[in-house]
């Protein structure tokens, strides 16, 4: 039960951060000023990297998240597997 509470926790944040992304991405670009936030996923059976830096006028950056499955043992006990990966790509 610890690992799927630290990864929701750790989702959650990811999400959080993304969300204040897009929101101060929007605010500034309604001024005029600013480019948009673009965030795009890929799936992937294995761990893949992205390249973190420029890319045209944009700056990319790449998380690697474990994609799991979760059940019930026989017992009452929570295990996870990690079925596959995703591969999120931000610019800005």
């Amino acid at each position: 039960m610890a690992s799927f509470n630290t990864a929701f926790t750790a989702l959650a944040a990811v999400a959080t951060l993304a969300s204040a992304l897009a929101v101060s991405g929007s605010a500034a670009y309604a001024r005029g000023g600013a480019k948009e936030v673009f965030i795009q996923d890929y799936q992937f059976a294995k761990p893949m990297h992205g390249y973190s830096g420029h890319s045209g006028n944009y700056y990319c950056d790449y998380q690697r998240l474990p994609n799991r499955k979760c059940f019930l043992n026989a017992n009452g006990t929570e295990s996870c597997k990690i079925v596959g990966w995703t591969l999120r790509e931000m610019c800005q």
